[in-house]
């Protein structure tokens, strides 16, 4: 655990508040919106800062908080809050703790602690928990409560360890210093570090930029395949080479010379604004390119193959294997986006640029440049510009003249039926319908479990900014509700459909109320739309086949329509195509209740298996 040291000044002009007062005003100072459950550790905090005008949004569970803040960060590039009180406050908030980690999303969670007398029989050893975590964590001492300005300080140095590191960092604060008095000697001088905020109407990924350059910055080390920190399916070896220049170059030359160059695009592309610069570079290639579902709408449509990995479309996957040059930038070659492995084809060079170290990559990565993409981009698109590709048999796009349909009945039998063989509805003709019935404007938020696997497929995202998955990172249901709470604040402006499981759905109910009552604020209003199959359908798919019992794997036929009426919110229970076709029940009733929070109950077949379960 660390803490600010700051010399003792003697103070003049001498104010006695106490450490909740500076910690909220410090809040106040980074334009934060916080997301919390208040309970006697942290009600003082909450307290001062709605007092004073802070934007303070309540979730019913601290797991709900947490979600919140980092889909908040998602949908914006902001830096969000979320607060609790100790113990069970604490131990609630860890799986979403444990997500924001594993996927790297800065958010500061300020939390109650244990008396800094000691522990005592009620409380539990937070600090170590973290630790165990790998979270990184700052503490308010006694020495904090001589010059509170000090508290401040290390809410500020939490601020910037975030910005800087892309990771959640906890501020502990123990229970009994929260009140205490102290002093201060200048009232004015707060410690400011406004992070972005994107006001309605402004450009998401222009204001995201703004607010992550400062964790961009990073030296630039060129390693060629990963070391044992990195081994994920395949081991390779990793060395620095401090040429960087000459290896820019080098790869500005490979591209030319190669026959089938794809580019994968990433979140880290997109939070370094070089989207278009990455167009540019495919351009002039003739690459191909594709994108994680975080950096979905990115780039230029017309030659994108789409979501790369278990998401992408099957009619697409010969093409994802024939690349011979594969570039990726600002993505991590996870499990999901490399469809475990598989999505290129053995002896493809892959070279990955992006600040953040490779973490377990699940194909071997031949070289791995450390370097901030809006530094390295425009250096390689003037180098590769410098020349002409070397194929006399032209680009990989003068090739193909055309990319190949995402979908066709040979590839995937079924995929285009209405109803599966049960006669209830089938997942992938929902969600195409579903894409047609909403509003343009929108976010799409998903809760996770096995329709999960449809939802990039087949419903658009106007903006790389307006997919949100929280959960994935650790393979986690039950966070959609309270994500969606965190979408509906960031993006006021658009509707927002959050996309979930009816077990899901249940797990997370507790965030029913502030998810309805926020999207019933919001200008654009949303659903909570659920694709209900009255099971786990990714166990069900998973392991009934091989045998074990089915009845646990199962959920009673919940009339989830009926589920808003506590918060005065209606629904539709949809169970036939003809409800979904234009003019239908659904679009009759989205048209009824624009700009409204509304249930809309789906009742889907088990029987469709999506690819990331079904290979």
């Amino acid at each position: 655990m660390t803490h600010v040291e700051h010399k003792n000044v003697e103070h003049k002009n001498v104010e006695h508040k106490n450490v909740a007062h500076f910690i909220a005003r410090q809040l106040l100072s980074e334009q934060a919106t916080v997301f919390g459950v208040v309970g006697n550790g942290n009600i003082h905090i909450v307290s001062d800062f709605h007092r004073a005008g802070g934007r303070y949004i309540s979730t019913r569970h601290e797991a709900g908080a947490v979600a919140a803040a980092d889909a908040f960060y998602r949908a914006t590039g902001t830096i969000a809050v979320a607060t609790s009180t100790y113990g069970p406050g604490f131990s609630n908030a860890l799986t979403p703790l444990s997500e924001a980690h594993a996927a790297r999303i800065p958010l500061v969670y300020i939390t109650a602690d244990a008396p800094a007398a000691g522990l005592r029989p009620i409380d539990i050893d937070q600090r170590a928990i973290a630790a165990a975590m790998g979270l990184q964590s700052v503490v308010v001492t006694e020495e904090h409560c001589a010059d509170v300005q000090q508290a401040a300080d290390l809410v500020a140095e939490a601020f910037d360890t975030a910005r800087r590191t892309s990771l959640p960092v906890v501020v502990f604060v123990p229970f009994d210093l929260v009140v205490r008095e102290g002093t201060l000697a200048d009232p004015g001088a707060v410690r400011i570090d406004h992070p972005t905020d994107r006001e309605a109407g402004e450009d998401p990924e222009s204001v995201a930029v703004a607010g992550r350059a400062e964790m961009r910055r990073t030296q630039w080390a060129v390693v060629n395949a990963p070391d044992t920190e990195a081994a994920g399916n395949h081991n390779t070896v990793r060395t620095i080479v401090d040429n960087t220049d000459e290896f820019i170059q080098s790869l500005a030359n490979e591209l030319r010379a190669a026959h089938r160059p794809l580019i994968v695009v990433g979140r880290g592309a997109v939070e370094a604004g070089v989207c278009s610069q990455i167009d540019e570079l495919a351009a002039t290639l003739g690459a191909l390119t594709c994108t994680t579902v975080m950096a979905r709408s990115s780039v230029d449509p017309h030659w994108n193959l789409g979501v790369a990995g278990g998401f992408a479309h099957r009619g697409r996957l010969e093409t994802f294997r024939s690349a011979d040059l594969v570039l990726v930038l600002g993505a991590s070659l996870n499990k999901l986006q490399t469809r475990a492995g598989t999505l290129f084809r053995d002896g493809a060079r892959v070279v990955r640029i992006d600040s953040n170290p490779l973490h377990r990559p699940f194909v071997t990565v031949d070289s791995d440049l450390r370097a901030p993409l809006e530094q390295a981009i425009p250096h390689l698109l003037a180098a590769v510009a410098d020349g002409a590709t070397d194929d006399p048999a032209g680009t990989w796009r003068d090739q193909l003249g055309a990319l190949p349909p995402e979908e066709t009945e040979e590839l995937d039998p079924g995929c285009f039926n209405e109803v599966a063989s049960d006669g209830k509805l089938d997942p992938r003709f929902v969600l195409r319908r579903l894409n047609a019935l909403l509003p343009q404007r929108r976010s799409v938020v998903t809760d996770g479990g096995h329709f999960l696997g449809w939802v990039p497929k087949y419903v658009d995202a106007p903006d790389p900014y307006s997919t949100v998955l929280v959960g994935t990172a650790v393979m986690t249901i039950g966070l959609g509700l309270s994500s969606g709470v965190g979408v509906a604040a960031a993006r006021p402006e658009s509707f927002t459909a959050l996309i979930s499981g009816d077990g899901g759905t249940l797990m997370g109910l507790a965030d029913a109320q502030p998810f309805l009552a926020e999207v019933g604020n919001s200008a654009g209003g949303g659903a909570l739309i659920v694709l209900n199959d009255a099971a786990y359908g990714a166990e069900v798919h998973q392991y009934a086949r091989k045998g074990l019992e089915l009845d646990p794997m199962e959920v009673p036929d919940v009339s989830f329509a009926a589920a808003g009426a506590p918060f005065g919110v209606e629904g539709i229970t949809i169970t036939s195509p003809e409800e979904l076709a234009d003019g239908g029940a659904l679009a009759r009733f989205l048209e009824q209740h624009r700009g409204e929070a509304v249930i809309v109950d789906v009742k889907i077949s088990r029987e469709p298996i999506a690819d990331f379960l079904r290979e």
